[in-house]
């Protein structure tokens, strides 16, 4: 783990703004607490979570948040805690998780094993995992912090990734348990985190966190909003949903979408009920996100919204009398399926020019909107495994770049490691190493390249990051190169001498028909 400033930490605590973080959670943690000012300190920490909350929600949301706090000690003495060694506290963070199921949903779940619970009962309470938590650290907070997270995951990650924390690998969209649960592991980390710098209390950890470091992430993500967006979009999904009263007006929100989504991207936004009409358009402020507190899972940042009036709106009888979607391909056809649980589907290019057919057709001006990315065909090459990439699409390209096999690139380099050897005999080798300079033993490699078939999801992508990273730092290479069938993606070792996961170049194939693109990614390449 990276330590912290501490000439810039010390100022902002000796500061107004830096003692009322701290004093805030102390409050949290004391008996004077009350359910109302719980609900304001997180409003303020994550407005985001509160877009779409009533006044009434509200109200219920502070008898909730009442209940979470008195349920801790009953649960303490029901299991007769003990504050021996950590694995109590995991004990008793699960523990909380099943009485909240119980009183809160109605769920007697009184003498059953973890095992027997269903999976459902645990997916409602992560709407409550920031209340627990919050009930938690107040009981605790030497050990546990709130989880002030859900909807702002990416900040998260952003966290981990400068302060050089390795987060546990997210867990399945389906596994509401292990979601529930993922944020005891991160919250271990957090207090390592803390022993490491010195951080003196709970408070001056959740100050340090949620009140010093999450208010200059959000800006650095503002600042770069703009930056690195795409000149066309290469991609086009559905969204389908309903506003809520706090998002009927919003510029800019967190929705549900596919985790494949990428910044630029363009989202068409289909209004269930009542108005069942494709009445605006977003543009993707970053890449898809799984968030694992978020009941939806995967999600982005939408922005840019095109308005598309009432009278010009794609209604759904527009789609259902379109001879194009009639005889469009099932597959995929979200119109088929009325609409139904198809939010985050692909609309292919095909598709968006029906869309625009039809809006044009009622006298919207269709030249308002964004253009999606129409590359000139790769050819008749089928991927059908992970050898089809690196031959018929990665060596073609290396070889076109000017550079040869066992020349200027080759495979599975084997490297000295440290305490090992990777090669055949340990089964670790980068798929490709290229600008391979030798001297007896030691091998080094400007570049490396991992190759997989398709990296369908964030966890898959991550897993081959972490393995591709330490094939890097073995070959002291200043480029990493993760590619599949869809995109290939370029990290660079920055000025600190790190690779960074939220840093990726993105090429799709169909760029290196882009004579800029092209010789973009040769650049990077030649490094």
């Amino acid at each position: 783990m990276k330590k912290i400033s501490k000439i810039s930490w010390e100022r902002f605590k000796k500061s107004d703004d830096g003692r009322d973080a701290i004093s805030t959670f102390e409050m949290l943690a004391s008996d004077a607490c009350s359910p109302s000012q719980v609900l304001n300190v997180a409003k303020i920490i994550n407005p985001d979570y509160f877009s779409n909350i009533s006044a009434g929600d509200l109200d219920w949301m502070q008898g909730i948040i009442g209940y979470h706090f008195n349920m801790v000690p009953n649960v303490m003495k029901a299991m007769n805690f003990t504050e021996d060694e950590s694995r109590t506290y995991d004990e008793l963070y699960v523990c909380a998780m099943i009485a909240s199921i119980e009183d809160t949903m109605g769920v007697d779940l009184y003498g059953k094993m973890l095992t027997e619970i269903p999976q459902s009962s645990f997916k409602m309470i992560l709407h409550h995992n920031i209340w627990l938590t919050t009930a938690l650290y107040s009981y605790f907070p030497d050990f546990y912090i709130p989880n002030l997270f859900p909807m702002q995951f990416i900040y998260l990650k952003k966290f981990a990734e400068k302060y050089e924390i390795e987060l546990p690998g997210i867990p399945n969209r389906s596994d509401y348990f292990a979601r529930n649960e993922y944020w005891f592991e991160v919250n271990v980390l957090l207090h390592q985190f803390a022993s490491e710098n010195e951080l003196n209390s709970g408070a001056e950890l959740c100050a340090f966190i949620y009140y010093y470091e999450l208010p200059l992430l959000k800006e650095e993500l503002i600042n770069e909003k703009n930056q690195d967006m795409p000149e066309f979009p290469g991609q086009a999904w559905i969204l389908v949903g309903n506003y809520g009263n706090g998002e009927k007006d919003m510029e800019h929100g967190f929705w549900q979408a596919n985790q494949l989504t990428k910044k630029g991207d363009i989202l068409l936004f289909y209004e269930k009920s009542p108005v069942k009409a494709l009445n605006s358009i977003w543009i993707a402020q970053e890449d898809g996100v799984v968030d694992p507190f978020f009941y939806y899972y995967s999600n982005t940042y939408i922005g840019d919204r095109i308005i598309i009036p009432n009278d010009q709106s794609v209604t759904f009888n527009d789609f259902k009398s379109s001879e194009y979607f009639k005889n469009r391909d099932k597959t995929g056809n979200y119109v088929s399926k009325n609409f139904q649980d198809v939010s985050g589907w692909e609309v292919t290019s095909e598709d968006y020019e029906e869309i625009k057919r039809i809006l044009a057709a009622k006298g919207f001006d269709t030249n308002t909107l964004p253009s999606l990315y129409e590359p000139n065909k790769i050819g008749d090459v089928h991927i059908t495994n992970e050898n089809d990439v690196s031959e018929l699409l990665l060596m073609p390209l290396l070889e076109q770049m000017g550079w040869h096999q066992n020349r200027d690139y080759r495979r599975e380099v084997h490297f000295n490691a440290g305490r090992g050897e990777t090669g055949a005999d340990v089964d670790k080798r980068p798929d490709f190493c290229l600008h391979i300079k030798e001297n007896n033993d030691d091998i080094e490699s400007k570049v490396v390249i991992e190759v997989k078939e398709f990296m369908k999801n964030e966890r898959e992508l991550h897993a081959n990051f972490v393995q591709g990273r330490s094939y890097a730092k073995w070959g002291n290479a200043k480029v990493l190169v993760l590619c599949d069938k869809k995109q290939i993606l370029v990290y660079q070792r920055d000025a600190k001498n790190s690779f960074s996961e939220s840093k990726a170049i993105h090429f799709s194939w169909f760029d290196m028909e882009n004579t800029d693109k092209y010789n973009e990614l040769k650049r990077l390449l030649s490094r």
